[in-house]
């Protein structure tokens, strides 16, 4: 059965079951609104083609964020990004990394320490709306389903490396783009890697960019707040 959501701000009729179904919840909608953007896949099917995925519940999960963000959602100026995304003050900060490298454990900081909260830990999506960018939580969570339903303006985006002692510094274009490429979709058509590079470029210059190098202890947090939340 078909359900409409409401997700980044976009309505979005889409067939889900199980993990999908649960994390989607928050986002379902009743209003009987045009959809933007529409998912109705054969799972079994992507099952098949994809048997890594190994049930199809996993490949539900999968496939559905892939598509909602490789499909549709640059036609509506946004993409996600790979992160750790909590809100502070009404604003947005993404840690951005590899997997494994500590994003969720700098963020758990923030929340801990400053009383934020988690957008999404795993897929938020960045949007440029009038001209301004926004941070959304998505039913595409993570294991753990850390995510609010919310649009925040975004504050600040850091690329997290570990390091042997807790700096930030601004980052310059041309390291954050190869860096910032790495952490979104990739295997795209290339007018979408037209269009991910024209939002990219907007981002860079819009948006301040930070490289932050830290230990895994709690003065990395306050490092980074206080460059990033000024």
């Amino acid at each position: 059965m078909m359900k409409k959501y409401k997700i980044a701000d976009l309505i979005v009729d889409m067939r889900v079951s199980g993990r999908t179904l649960e994390q989607a919840k928050p986002y379902e909608i009743q209003d009987d609104i045009p959809a933007d953007i529409t998912i109705d896949l054969d799972i079994p099917q992507i099952l098949a083609d994809c048997p890594r995925f190994e049930t199809e519940d996993l490949a539900q999960y999968m496939a559905t964020g892939t598509v909602f963000a490789r499909r549709a959602l640059m036609q509506f100026n946004g993409y996600y990004i790979h992160s750790s995304a909590i809100v502070l003050d009404g604003k947005a900060y993404l840690f951005t990394a590899p997997s494994g490298t500590g994003k969720s454990t700098h963020t758990e900081k923030w929340i801990r320490l400053f009383g934020a909260h988690y957008l999404n830990d795993d897929k938020p999506i960045l949007r440029r709306v009038d001209g301004k960018w926004m941070a959304y939580g998505t039913p595409w969570s993570g294991k753990n389903d850390l995510s609010t339903n919310e649009g925040v303006p975004v504050g600040g985006i850091a690329c997290l490396k570990r390091g042997e002692k807790n700096e930030i510094h601004p980052m310059a274009p041309a390291a954050a783009l190869p860096y910032l490429m790495g952490q979104t979709l990739y295997h795209l058509r290339e007018a979408a890697i037209e269009k991910k590079l024209e939002l990219l470029n907007h981002l860079m210059v819009e948006i301040p960019i930070w490289e932050l190098s830290c230990l895994p202890d709690d003065d990395a947090a306050y490092v980074a707040r206080n460059a990033m939340a000024k």
